[in-house]
């Protein structure tokens, strides 16, 4: 089965998140994605989740670097540098996410890149943008959510700001390069004519919080915290998460006259859904509904909310989820073979196409597994590529 990105060529530059999960996503759709990395690999395969390496590759590396083929160059020699340039030539996307000015310095700048590839999609991807204040500083994750508001909206009032469990900001902007490179792609092929695309984190950060920012701008006012467990300083209850005698539900914006109902709890079944007086009560609210939710078991509770079309479901751990029978269903947990750890289990494929079909091509490559192979197909000798593999050595 033909793929969405079969023929497109995307000479890849990047590391970590921001980069690797876009070309990854975009490899998924059968893109040629030419990992190009220095001759000790990229930032990611170092990385230790949680102290721990898998075999002495590291998880976040698996994750992230399936579909891509890897090209080890010294970029800072001349023939590394040139046979950048030369995969580059033939290339339909570029893609880069260093500091500011550093791919300007290594001579495979947009100005420069063009001028031998007129019609390139070069895709620079940045923590705070290119130009600016702040565009020299460095960033992660968490900061981005600090600056942002996101992390002092996350939490109880009375607990200090939390950050996200998972890399909230880096996973959306990898979603917006992937997709913005793909309506680049659209584009050239109505017009003929390639651009630029700068993607930054602290833009994602602020483009993933979209309702929230909308409310504050426009009110005049705000957000706050509630002092319970309820999830979002914007919402009320019944949404919100709560203890039971044997673990932790979730319920979800629902009709909390249906919850005081189900629990046999008048108080709640009198405020009629009166969304402003169940806002202004809701941390005693919450505490009505968890007074109920710690005598029974989360599978009971759930199985009681249920019936009455009351959203709940109970909380897992990471390790619960692949025997969620949905998760299941939907097939997003794949194992994948690997020439040098056997197998490993990742995240699969989340969007089904009817026409087309996201496959594992390649497994995530070890440090210049395809240079040879790659650098043939764009016209080089056996000479060439001994002068280059050598240069890279040294």
């Amino acid at each position: 089965m033909e793929q969405v990105l079969d023929g497109i060529v995307i000479a890849d530059f990047t590391q970590m998140m921001q980069g690797g999960w876009a070309s990854q996503k975009l490899g998924d759709m059968g893109a040629d994605v030419i990992k190009i990395e220095p001759p000790q690999g990229e930032l990611e395969r170092e990385v230790r989740f949680n102290g721990e390496m898998y075999d002495d590759w590291s998880y976040g590396f698996l994750a992230k670097d399936r579909n891509k083929r890897s090209v080890a160059l010294d970029l800072k020699s001349e023939e590394g540098h040139e046979a950048a340039l030369d995969i580059v030539q033939e290339a339909d996307v570029m893609m880069e996410n260093f500091r500011p000015n550093v791919m300007e310095r290594l001579g495979l700048d947009y100005e420069t890149v063009k001028k031998t590839n007129s019609d390139i999609i070069y895709v620079s991807g940045s923590a705070y943008g290119s130009s600016g204040p702040y565009a020299d500083r460095p960033g992660q994750d968490l900061l981005y959510q600090a600056m942002t508001g996101l992390a002092s909206n996350t939490g109880r009032s009375g607990d200090p700001p939390m950050g996200s469990g998972s890399v909230v900001v880096d996973a959306h902007s990898a979603t917006l390069i992937a997709l913005y490179t793909m309506y680049a792609l659209f584009h050239r092929e109505m017009t003929g004519e390639g651009q630029k695309i700068e993607a930054s984190l602290l833009n994602s950060a602020l483009d993933f919080q979209c309702n929230e920012l909308t409310y504050v701008l426009n009110s005049g006012k705000d957000l706050s915290r509630s002092e319970r467990n309820l999830g979002h300083p914007m919402f009320w209850p019944p949404y919100g998460i709560y203890e039971t005698s044997s673990s932790h539900i979730a319920i979800g914006m629902s009709s909390l006259t249906a919850v005081g109902e189900t629990f046999g709890i008048d108080e709640l079944t009198a405020y009629d859904d009166n969304i402003e007086a169940i806002f202004e009560d809701r941390d005693r609210v919450h505490s009505l509904i968890e007074s109920h939710t710690r005598e029974q078991s989360a599978e009971t509770l759930v199985e009681q909310l249920s019936e009455m079309d009351v959203q709940a479901v109970e909380l897992a751990d990471l390790s619960e989820v692949e025997n969620n029978p949905q998760i299941q269903h939907n097939n997003m947990i794949i194992e994948v073979d690997h020439p040098e750890v056997g197998s490993f289990k990742t995240v699969g494929f989340p969007v089904e196409m009817s026409e087309t079909e996201e496959t594992v091509r390649y497994p995530p490559p070890s440090v210049g597994a395809h240079t040879d192979e790659v650098l043939e197909e764009v016209g080089y000798s056996a000479d060439d590529i001994n002068a280059v593999t050598e240069s890279t050595d040294d």
